[in-house]
């Protein structure tokens, strides 16, 4: 067989590209920046990670029932001066891209391979998006519900071979001078969590930058300092899960609430980039999870209207709502006669109050058929049949035999156990090669219109900046079936073979 060396030598990946990385290139003008268009002076970059077109229909109707309203992102849709575009996510070796891949396409200009962050297969490193701006004067913020060195956080200032370096990326903050930090992740900084036992909350401070660890600490940061906000030893919890724990309501802040002061901080500058990240709805697809999925997607759209009230007072941004990639495409299926059953069913979620996490923690590593129907029931309001908890339980002891691999995970079923109550479906648990929607509003809106490439966006904020850089490029790995690297017979069970990199 064919050896992934071997391929990539001769797939010419190893060759030099277009472009340099080794310092900024030229200041264009105005002029050459806008091509006679408005230039924005601050860009805000919202992504709904692992949002499928189904979780933004699913999370509008349960925002009508819950809110009384739809989605603001739906809603503006239909606004004056609005743009809208479907965008290419695809990385350097698959259709299906990874969230390190997307968003390093975004903070490079280039295509990597999955699990890298702007770094190519034969080590080159690239210079991100935040390097570039910083450089430029332009202040730089990172704001998610997820580990603030997770894969999309990163991939707008970080250059590394690996998403997992989590404690690297956190190193690399730092150097880089990243000017507000706000999410979960404080294992990265902890020398008591560090794999080096390395302080690296000391070493922020000693460069001026104000640590915070609770809500209460954000609410009241000085706004003349660089911030580090870690609220969390890993990712911050699903909405679903905070909005029915008042201890959790105390001390963690909500994503609307860490993009309200980040931008009472950043917009003390000219010039400024924030990436807003609703993180926690792809892990929630990732777990075959509707309701923490749709409820996440809620609470992005609140962040969402937050940025859009602070356009309305500052005319100079440029807002894109966007996400990476989709993830198990849950959709709402038709069931009853004419369909009349599906909203019956999808009323049902707003009875949920823990998400899949939280209720397989309650249950256990091995529970019974009585704990895991307590559980159910208890979260969901959903009194499962007997029949359908004992197809369950075969996965939890990892028995279980699908007809189709990727369903082989207790996470898996669990969906489609529930989608008997909810109505919805799941393709499976994993990312999909969706082109995905892109929305934009400000100055500069009009260069993201039509079907354009994830590569795109890093063009045009820096040429919005009035720089002039390109890193370098290789040309996509396209796997032929003589190449071999992952024969359909290997992937027969790919359930198995499933791994929480790939998120």
């Amino acid at each position: 067989m064919n050896t992934r060396r071997g391929f990539l030598s001769r797939s010419g990946l190893a060759l030099a590209a277009s472009g340099s990385f080794a310092g900024v290139g030229a200041r264009l003008s105005a002029k050459e920046a806008s091509d006679g268009g408005a230039v924005p002076q601050k860009i805000i970059h919202l992504v709904a990670d692992g949002m499928s077109m189904g979780t933004f229909t699913c999370a509008d109707y349960l925002s009508q029932q819950v809110r009384g309203r739809g989605l603001v992102w739906a809603q503006l849709l239909n606004q004056k001066g609005v743009v809208n575009a479907m965008m290419n996510m695809r990385s350097l070796d698959s259709q299906v891209t990874d969230s390190s891949a997307a968003s390093s396409s975004w903070g490079s200009g280039s295509r990597i391979a999955n699990g890298a962050v702007n770094q190519l297969p034969d080590g080159r490193s690239l210079k991100t998006l935040y390097e570039v701006l910083g450089a430029a004067g332009w202040k730089r913020g990172l704001v998610t519900t997820t580990e603030i060195t997770h894969a999309t956080p990163a991939g707008f200032a970080a250059s590394v071979a690996k998403r997992g370096m989590g404690e690297k990326i956190a190193e690399q903050y730092l150097e880089r001078g990243v000017d507000v930090l706000l999410g979960g992740g404080r294992k990265h900084f902890d020398s008591s969590k560090r794999k080096d036992k390395k302080d690296l909350y000391a070493d922020y401070k000693a460069k001026g930058y104000t640590v915070m660890h609770s809500k209460s600490d954000l609410e009241k940061a000085p706004l003349d300092k660089a911030w580090v906000g870690t609220f969390s030893d890993s990712h911050l919890p699903y909405t679903v899960d905070y909005i029915n724990d008042a201890e959790l309501q105390k001390k963690v802040p909500t994503l609307v609430e860490m993009t309200d002061r980040a931008l009472e901080k950043l917009g003390r500058s000219q010039q400024f980039i924030l990436q807003v990240e609703g993180g926690r709805v792809d892990h929630a697809c990732h777990t075959c999870d509707a309701i923490g999925a749709f409820r996440d997607q809620i609470a992005f759209d609140e962040a969402v209207e937050r940025c859009l009230k602070y356009q309305k007072q500052n005319p100079e941004t440029l807002i894109i709502v966007t996400t990476d990639h989709g993830n198990g495409n849950p959709g709402l299926n038709g069931s009853g006669p004419g369909y009349s059953g599906s909203p019956i069913l999808f009323a049902h979620l707003k009875e949920a109050t823990a998400s899949f996490s939280v209720m397989l923690d309650r249950m256990g590593k091995t529970p019974t058929t009585d704990q895991i129907r307590k559980v159910i029931t208890e979260a969901t309001g959903y009194k499962v049949p007997l029949s359908k908890v004992e197809a369950l339980v075969p996965f939890f002891e990892k028995k279980g035999d699908p007809l189709y691999g990727l369903l082989n995970s207790v996470v898996a079923q669990l969906g489609q156990l529930m989608g008997n109550h909810w109505g919805i479906g799941w393709t499976a648990n994993m990312h999909t090669a969706d082109y995905v929607p892109l929305t934009a509003i400000g100055p500069g809106a009009e260069k993201f219109t039509g079907f354009i490439q994830n590569t795109d966006v890093f063009h045009h904020y820096l040429a919005f900046a009035g720089v002039d850089f390109k890193n370098p490029t290789v040309p996509l790995m396209v796997y032929n079936s003589g190449d071999g690297i992952l024969s359909s017979d290997s992937l027969e069970r790919i359930g198995e073979y499933q791994t929480a990199a790939i998120v």
